[in-house]
């Protein structure tokens, strides 16, 4: 087993900091480390602290690319790697196991490299974005008497609920839920961790349970819909459009598993994907399988500034998620005016309306999903309604990532004292 770490930028340590610093630790691979993958949500955030006046030191979990970005030379990062554990963490038969050494080797990482630099240098909040980083937030946080707010992007732990054993078998989502942050933010994105939350026990005084934010200006004023497709080399009629990461559960099989369907009545019909992950090879199989190869274009990652233009090509946004499909990709495809069809689960049906502001498909209706496509793609007008319904609600009713981080900037402000009595930074509370 390989650890690579990497103590930080220690020259960057020396610069004139800001009247406020915040120790932010996640494992989740951040968009601005990464030259094209990663999780832009991380990024809003942590551009919202630095305009804000805050010095960040990021520890994560990985290693991160060479990339040229203003946003990355703000940071103050320190990183560790665990490669063979992670890929080990991917299989079958040993994955539990190799999760579990994962996570205990972080939690001293993530401690060792957060005490490195609380120790060193004056910080006034820890910051998580993930369970995985939560433990040793926690410590540190009672340690040296700062603040921790802890982020949650949704939970699974919904429906392992239903399961007798959920608690063991999900120990560790459970654990970080259940450690006493001083504020809990828990993503509204439809898979009900509000309600995991509440099943739990957590102090409901502490949960701010929101919506992410979306960025409107870069959906206000797409191409036209012939341009985007120039752009982009696509040459059909039509084009149905799926915008996600690649993995088992956001299940894009089911959607290229309808194309021959949807060919068979339709030929002039492009699949666009975008995104890229483990299951990139598996879904090109099914197509070559299924016959539609040449109607399905894989564009891999694309960096978010470029994903307008994608949009601007569709006619018909698809999201048929296994646990809740409110996730950015639709809040985008709204916010542009796209027809919708999303598959009903979780909270999906708390802001897709059927008939209204877009198509729900239960789950027993996914063997007609095709004939959904088709009478879609025939139906110029029903498109056209409901993509000016959707774009209505959302700009209604979803706000900006400026609007929605003031919100927790003003939340995260309330935390701070307003005067920090010389040497209490560093007090010792063992009150665990």
């Amino acid at each position: 087993m390989t650890v690579i770490t990497d103590i930080g930028n220690s020259e960057g340590y020396q610069r004139v900091r800001s009247s406020k610093a915040a120790l932010m630790m996640s494992t989740l691979v951040i968009q601005p480390l990464a030259s094209v993958y990663g999780t832009p949500v991380v990024a809003h955030t942590l551009r919202a602290y630095l305009k804000a006046g805050w010095t960040v030191y990021l520890v994560v979990g990985f290693k991160p690319d060479p990339v040229d970005d203003e946003l990355v030379k703000q940071l103050h990062i320190s990183w560790f790697a665990i490669p063979l554990l992670r890929t080990l963490g991917r299989l079958r038969k040993i994955g539990f196991f190799a999760r579990a050494v994962w996570w205990a080797i972080a939690q001293v990482l993530f401690f060792a490299k957060g005490f490195h630099i609380i120790s060193k240098h004056k910080v006034d909040l820890v910051y998580t974005w993930d369970v995985d980083a939560a433990p040793a937030a926690w410590v540190l946080s009672k340690l040296f008497g700062i603040p921790w707010v802890a982020r949650y992007l949704g939970s699974f732990l919904y429906n392992q609920m239903k399961n007798v054993a959920w608690k063991v078998r999900c120990w560790q989502q459970v654990l970080a839920y259940k450690l006493p942050a001083d504020l809990i933010i828990m993503t509204d994105d439809g898979t009900l961790g509000d309600v995991v939350l509440e099943k739990l026990g957590v102090d409901r005084d502490k949960i701010r349970f929101w919506m992410n934010g979306v960025d409107k200006q870069a959906f206000s004023a797409l191409p036209p819909k012939e341009i985007a497709r120039q752009s982009l080399g696509i040459t059909t009629k039509y084009v149905l459009l799926a915008v996600s990461r690649l993995d088992s559960w956001k299940r894009v099989d089911r959607i290229i598993s309808a194309m021959p369907g949807v060919i068979s009545k339709i030929p002039e019909t492009t699949l666009v994907v975008i995104g890229d992950g483990p299951e990139r090879h598996a879904l090109q199989k099914l197509a070559r399988e299924l016959g539609v190869a040449s109607h399905v274009r894989f564009f891999g990652a694309v960096r978010h500034e470029e994903v307008p233009l994608y949009y601007a090509a569709a006619d018909v946004f698809v999201s048929l998620y296994d646990v809740s499909n409110v996730g950015n990709p639709l809040l985008e495809a709204m916010v542009a005016g796209k027809c919708c069809v999303a598959l009903d689960v979780g909270g999906t049906s708390k802001i897709v309306k059927h008939g209204v502001t877009g198509i729900l498909i239960a789950k027993e209706q996914l063997d007609s999903l095709d004939q959904v496509l088709v009478s879609l793609l025939e139906n110029q007008p029903l498109r056209e309604r409901l993509g000016a319904n959707a774009r209505e609600w959302a700009w209604q009713h979803l706000k900006t990532w400026d609007e929605r981080l003031d919100q927790e900037l003003r939340e995260v402000e309330k935390l701070l004292p307003t005067v920090v009595p010389p040497g209490a930074r560093h007090r010792w509370n063992y009150k665990f």
